[in-house]
């Protein structure tokens, strides 16, 4: 069982597998490209609305102008695409396989910057002050 399949992971979590698995297929049936991004669309947006229930609002100072949902896609589009290229390696070149995964490191990094900004966001319990 992959991460985001399983029973007790985060809606988050779920919601970028199916992010990933959706730029899988649309990797293999372009044909179906006009559905799958709405599907994507429809998925960031929840993504987005769980943020916004789950979030207070986002000060105006904050860095960061990219959703959540809209990150979360392109994180798992870049996972697909580095992945894609690794599994095919001996077809692509060297070069090309690492500027994948160096813009993978660098959107989990930025992953979390972002999930900094929305623990900060976050509500605190009683127990938590």
């Amino acid at each position: 069982m992959q991460t985001g399949d399983r029973p007790g992971d985060h809606l988050v979590t779920k919601l970028a597998r199916a992010l990933a698995q959706l730029h899988h297929t649309r990797r293999a049936q372009p044909e179906r490209a006009a559905e799958i991004d709405r599907r994507r669309s429809e998925i960031v947006t929840v993504i987005d609305g769980w943020v916004a229930h789950q979030l207070a609002p986002r000060r105006t100072r904050d860095r960061t102008t990219e959703s959540l949902g809209t990150a979360v896609d392109r994180m798992a589009a870049a996972q697909v695409l580095a992945d894609h290229l690794l599994m095919t390696a001996e077809k692509v070149a060297e070069q090309r396989v690492h500027a994948a995964w160096t813009r993978l490191a660098a959107l989990a990094n930025d992953w979390t910057d972002l999930a900094r900004e929305f623990d900060a966001r976050r509500p605190r319990s009683i127990e938590r002050r």
